[in-house]
């Protein structure tokens, strides 16, 4: 069926939404500034030089997109 693979719908007002795929991504995490900000970390940055490890969000498309839980 399509869309099954798809990943699943963050709340339109969370900070999830405005992370994009990173919120649902086994290798995202979110850290938390002293300020209170909210930034998303790709864990594949520290063995592929292809990732950001601060990535631009939302993200949309990513090639080191693995369905999983996140952390927040």
């Amino acid at each position: 069926m399509p869309g099954d693979n798809a990943p699943p719908r963050a709340d339109a007002d969370g900070p999830e939404s405005r992370a994009g795929l990173c919120a649902t991504c086994d290798h995202g995490r979110a850290v938390v500034s002293g300020k209170g900000s909210v930034f998303w970390m790709c864990g594949l940055a520290a063995t592929d030089a292809r990732f950001r490890k601060y990535p631009p969000l939302p993200m949309r498309d990513c090639d080191g997109y693995a369905h999983g839980a996140g952390d927040l």
